[in-house]
């Protein structure tokens, strides 16, 4: 049985009501969807793989901080995904990142052009399984991390599993996304690093990666 998506008694009344409000993860898709600006498009080397000349997308954007809000640390919402399964939370992300795919390619290909990835290769990077949407880690500040989460799993795991302490169990508030593509050879071909290939099992395990 898949573990249940608890707050704890202290979290934020009026904040629980809105969370248990978002009914469906497509509900969360449209509050992205319909919120969502583009702050920028880049492509970045990679750094970790063997086969040079590698590169992936990224767009930073800002949403609704309720959509933000819906996105992490609703029950139906992106964690609470992975939280079901890896697989559950691997479609979720596949559903989001198709949705998006279009205006991420365009924010991409306006700031950066094409002298890296094709476009071809920039639409594909974010429909590509190791593509992902996170919050902008650089937007929280970790060391005011609280205690609002009270899933089982997470707690046992320690959130040992590249996760800042506390984060798993932290439902933080913010605006701000990041989109990251997959890496792309020069032949089209999505390149994985070996320490992501188990970012689904890892994201059911600890609910922070």
């Amino acid at each position: 049985m898949a573990d249940a998506w608890k707050f704890t008694e202290t979290f934020d009344a009026s904040r629980l009501a809105r969370l248990n409000a978002v009914e469906t993860f497509a509900d969360v898709v449209k509050a992205i969807q319909t919120t969502l600006e583009v702050i920028g498009g880049w492509v970045c080397p990679a750094t970790e793989l063997g086969p040079p000349d590698c590169w992936r997308p990224v767009v930073a954007m800002t949403v609704a901080p309720s959509a933000f809000d819906a996105f992490f640390n609703s029950p139906v919402g992106y964690r609470g995904q992975f939280l079901l399964s890896p697989e559950a939370g691997q479609a979720a992300n596949s559903v989001l990142l198709r949705t998006l795919a279009p205006a991420l390619t365009k924010a991409v290909i306006i700031d950066c052009g094409t002298n890296h990835l094709s476009v071809e290769s920039i639409h594909h990077a974010f429909l590509a399984n190791s593509a992902k949407i996170w919050p902008d880690e650089s937007e929280l500040d970790f060391t005011q991390a609280t205690n609002d989460l009270d899933i089982g799993r997470w707690r046992a795991s320690g959130g040992t599993i590249n996760a800042p302490t506390g984060a798993a169990l932290w439902a933080p508030e913010g605006n701000t996304l990041l989109v990251i593509g997959a890496f792309i050879d020069p032949f089209g071909n999505e390149v994985v690093a070996r320490r992501k290939i188990l970012r689904r099992f890892e994201l059911h395990a600890s609910g922070f990666t």
